[in-house]
C-alpha cells in the first residue's frame, strides 16, 4: 500500500466513524438502521475520496503515469488511415 491508500484509509475511517456516531444521535427510532447506514457511508466515502483528490492533488503528477499511458499520449500518427486497403 502506498501512502496515497493509507491516508485515504485513515480519512474513510474518520469520517465513516462521524457519520455512524452522528446517525446514532439522531432522536428519531429507525425500523431497519441498516437501510440508513449503508446509503449514509457510501456518501461518506464518496465525499471522502473527492476531498482527498481536492486536498492532495499533488499524488497525482505526470511524472508517476505508466511508461504505456505516457507513450500513448506522446505518439502522434503522421498519417491518418482512410480504412479499408491501407498499408
Amino acid at each position: 500500500m502506498n501512502q496515497a491508500s493509507i491516508r485515504r484509509f485513515i480519512f474513510t475511517l474518520i469520517t465513516g466513524y462521524l457519520a455512524i456516531f452522528g446517525i446514532q444521535q439522531i432522536p428519531y427510532e429507525f425500523p431497519n438502521q441498516w437501510a440508513v447506514l449503508i446509503p449514509v457511508l457510501i456518501v461518506v466515502y464518496i465525499i471522502t475520496v473527492w476531498l482527498d483528490g481536492v486536498f492532495f492533488k499533488d499524488d497525482a503528477t505526470p511524472e508517476k503515469l505508466p511508461d504505456a499511458v505516457k507513450k500513448g499520449k506522446s505518439k502522434k500518427s503522421s498519417k491518418k488511415s482512410t480504412g479499408f486497403g491501407d498499408s
